[in-house]
Order: C-alpha cells, then structure tokens, then sequence
C-alpha cells in the first residue's frame, strides 16, 4: 500500500512541462497536432469513420469511435507545452501509445488478411484524405507509433523526478 501511495504521490498535482529543447518540443508539437488532426477530422466524418470501423469488422463502431476520438485528442494533449497534473501527462502518454498501436495493428491486419484493396480509406483521417490500406499505410503507422515511443523517451524518468 505505501509503495501505491508512493507511486500516485503528486499525479493531481500541476507540474512543468518536460525539459525538453525547443527542436524536441517542436517535434513533440507536431506529433500532438497530427492527432488533434486525425481527431478532428473523424469527429466532422463522424458517420463514415463509423461506417469504416464497421466494414474492418470492430464490434460496436460507434462506442469504438467515440473512444478513439476521445483518447487521441487526450493524447495530443500531452505533447505540447503545457503546464498540467502529472497524472493527466502519464495517461497522455499511455494513450498516446495505444492509439498509434491501435492503428499499426489494425492496418496491418488488413492487409495481411487481404482486406487492403478492397477498403477505400485506412481510416486514419475518417473520410478524408482516403488512402486505401495497404503496406504504404502500415508503415505511416508504424512510423506513427515509433515517433511517439521516441517522443515519450525523451520525456524517459521526468513522472518520477516531477514528484
């Protein structure tokens, strides 16, 4: 219990931002407006994108939009120079992770079940900027989630020495 409590000592307390370099923090930025883009965009598609979780096969599409949407834009958050609870921050980044990961995996499974060619969007942009899923979009993907585990390293020990 007092390891616990050690852990979750200050998560609702305000914190600076990471001290990062303006070119680190500039990367960061745009890394969090590129989800408030993708956010953005499938909430003014909200219909098609909840149409392409449902043609992918992802049970209750529109919880599930809702969902991302919500973590994504949540995730941006923790990717620009804010002064916020440290708690707010962790789960920034915990998002962060698991949506880009959410959209690695989901592009790569389609194309490996040879769904690539018959979707017209990857649904990263909802009904926007239509690219058909395919290895092109697996590896936007994949540079997607690895740019947030870089940006999020960077930020590596600042949870524990903020407390």
């Amino acid at each position: 219990m007092i390891v616990a409590q050690s852990q979750f000592k200050g998560w609702g307390k305000m914190v600076d931002p990471p001290k990062l370099t303006s070119q680190q923090w500039n990367l960061a930025g745009l890394l969090g407006v590129i989800f408030i883009v993708m956010a953005v965009l499938q909430i003014i598609s909200f219909s098609d994108f909840k149409d392409w979780l449902s043609q992918v096969g992802i049970d209750s599409p529109a919880t599930c939009a809702v969902i991302l949407i919500v973590a994504e834009l949540w995730a941006a958050l923790g990717f620009f120079k804010l002064k916020l609870m440290l708690g707010f921050r962790a789960i920034s980044a915990l998002l962060a992770v698991l949506v880009s990961g959410f959209w690695f995996v989901e592009n790569l499974r389609l194309v490996s079940e040879g769904q690539a060619g018959t979707l017209t969007s990857s649904g990263f942009f909802g009904g926007f900027l239509e690219q058909s899923p395919g290895w092109w979009t697996v590896i936007e993907s994949a540079l997607l989630l690895f740019w947030v585990i870089y940006t999020l390293n960077l930020t590596k020990g600042y949870y524990t020495k903020a407390q």
